[in-house]
């Protein structure tokens, strides 16, 4: 992304080798033109050239700036796209939710209580292994569209890295989540997916937090709570504490 330091830098750049070009312009301009004037009067010529082509280049930064302008915003939104999107789901990933959650505890209202939901697809690996890496990524692509049908516009949905996806439910009672995280399980184990006719479940661990927690602790207690539903025999939602 080019930041508001980064265009000023470029920006004085390009501002100091035009002075520069201008300044031999000037000085060879002087020279050829009034190679018999006086020194006043050469200081004065070369002043004057100087002062009207240090006018004309300020235009036409500005003129180019406004013209660079829209294009240079265009560039930063589609660059924070990539630098934050997964570029095989579509979903958001671990950098965007890492970036979110330096201000989540700002985004916070009084008295609101939040979940993660962390999700593992059972067995991922043995998919890949007998039907190749193509249907892996067909089945990921899949259950992020299934994933984001089921939740909230104010639930942040993420894959935070290989079959690992991560949900947080934003002012939710535990009822209400456990109902949700019940609801995705299920609607994965009750499909047969396009890629291969292949059938997936997944494992869930959640965890709850209110204004006041850490929400990088209430993530790691939600991958407690996934590990306790893998020891349980996986295809199951655990919370944590058990």
């Amino acid at each position: 992304m080019i930041n508001t330091l980064e265009r000023r830098n470029l920006i004085f750049k390009i501002f100091m080798v035009l002075i520069i070009v201008l300044i031999v312009f000037s000085v060879t301009r002087v020279l050829f033109f009034e190679y018999n004037m006086t020194w006043s009067n050469f200081i004065y010529a070369f002043f004057k050239e100087m002062l009207l082509s240090i006018i004309a280049t300020i235009i036409v930064l500005n003129l180019l700036y406004l013209m660079l302008k829209e294009d240079i915003k265009k560039l930063n939104t589609k660059a924070e796209k990539y630098a934050f999107t997964d570029s095989l789901t579509g979903l958001y990933n671990r950098h965007y939710l890492n970036n979110f959650l330096e201000k989540f505890a700002l985004l916070r209202k009084d008295d609101v209580s939040f979940c993660v939901m962390f999700i593992d697809i059972d067995k991922f690996k043995k998919v890949n292994d007998s039907l190749g890496h193509a249907t892996g990524d067909c089945i990921l692509k899949i259950l992020a569209l299934k994933f984001k049908s089921l939740i909230r516009p104010n639930d942040i949905l993420c894959r935070y890295g290989g079959e690992e996806f991560l949900i947080i439910f934003n002012n939710i009672s535990k009822e209400d989540a456990l109902e949700k995280a019940e609801q995705v399980r299920i609607s994965i184990s009750d499909n047969i997916f396009d890629c291969e006719q292949q059938s997936i479940c997944i494992s869930a661990g959640l965890s709850f937090g209110s204004k006041d927690d850490d929400i990088n602790k209430v993530i790691q207690e939600s991958d407690k709570a996934l590990y306790m539903a893998k020891e349980a025999g996986r295809n199951c939602v655990k919370v944590f504490p058990a």
